[in-house]
C-alpha cells in the first residue's frame, strides 16, 4: 500500500505542532527548506466596494519559522473622504510538505473609518499551495475592533512568480474597509 505524500506529513505536522519548544525546532529544520513567501515587500491595490486603497506590505521571517509582517492601507472612498489603517502580525508558519504550508498569527492594528477611529487586535491562519511558479492561498481571520464590534475576514488568491524573487497576484479579500480585488506586485528575498 503506497501512501500519498500528505498523508506521510501529516504525522511530522502533528508532532511539530505539540512537540516542546526544543523538540519542535528540530523537527521543524529537518522538513523546511527556505521559503520566499514569509519574506517580501509589495505594493498592491485593493478595490473595495466602496472606494479604493493603496496597501504597502512586508513579511520577514525573523527566525524560521517565525515571522513578522504587516502593511500599511490607504483608504480613498468614492465620497471623497480618505483614511489609514496599519496592522502589525506576528505568527508561525508549518511547513506540510510538497510545497504546503499553513501559517497562523495574531495582529494588532489601528483604522481610520473617517469620523471613527479604532484599534484592533485579532488572529488569523492562511493555507499556501505551491505548484511550479504558482501559490494559490486561502486565509480566514477575526478581528474586534475596540471602539465598535467585531468582524470575520476572509482571503483567497493566486500568486505567479515570475522569478525567485518576483511575484504578481490577484485575489478577493475581506479587509477593514470591506470586500474586494486586490492586485499585487511583491520582491522576495
Amino acid at each position: 500500500m503506497k501512501l500519498h505524500p500528505i498523508l506521510l506529513s501529516i504525522p511530522v505536522a502533528v508532532a511539530t505542532l505539540f512537540a516542546a519548544p526544543g523538540q519542535a525546532q528540530s523537527v521543524q529544520t529537518q522538513t523546511q527548506p527556505s521559503y520566499s513567501a514569509y519574506n517580501y515587500f509589495g505594493v498592491g491595490i485593493n478595490n473595495h466596494d466602496n472606494g479604493d486603497s493603496i496597501v504597502v506590505e512586508g513579511s520577514y521571517a525573523f527566525k524560521a519559522p517565525y515571522f513578522v509582517s504587516g502593511y500599511y492601507r490607504n483608504f480613498d472612498n468614492d465620497v471623497g473622504g480618505s483614511a489609514d489603517a496599519f496592522n502589525l502580525k506576528l505568527g508561525r508558519y508549518f511547513w506540510l510538505g510538497n510545497g504546503l504550508t499553513a501559517d497562523f498569527g495574531v495582529r494588532a492594528g489601528y483604522v481610520d473609518f473617517g469620523p471613527v477611529d479604532s484599534n484592533f487586535y485579532g488572529f488569523e491562519g492562511t493555507l499556501r499551495q505551491r505548484i511550479d511558479q504558482f501559490e494559490f492561498y486561502g486565509g480566514i481571520g477575526w478581528i474586534d475592533y475596540t471602539d465598535g464590534g467585531s468582524d470575520n475576514q476572509y482571503q483567497i488568491g493566486v500568486n505567479y512568480y515570475l522569478d525567485s524573487n518576483m511575484s504578481i497576484g490577484i485575489g478577493y479579500q475581506d479587509s477593514e474597509y470591506g470586500d474586494g480585488i486586490r492586485f499585487r506586485g511583491s520582491y522576495h528575498f
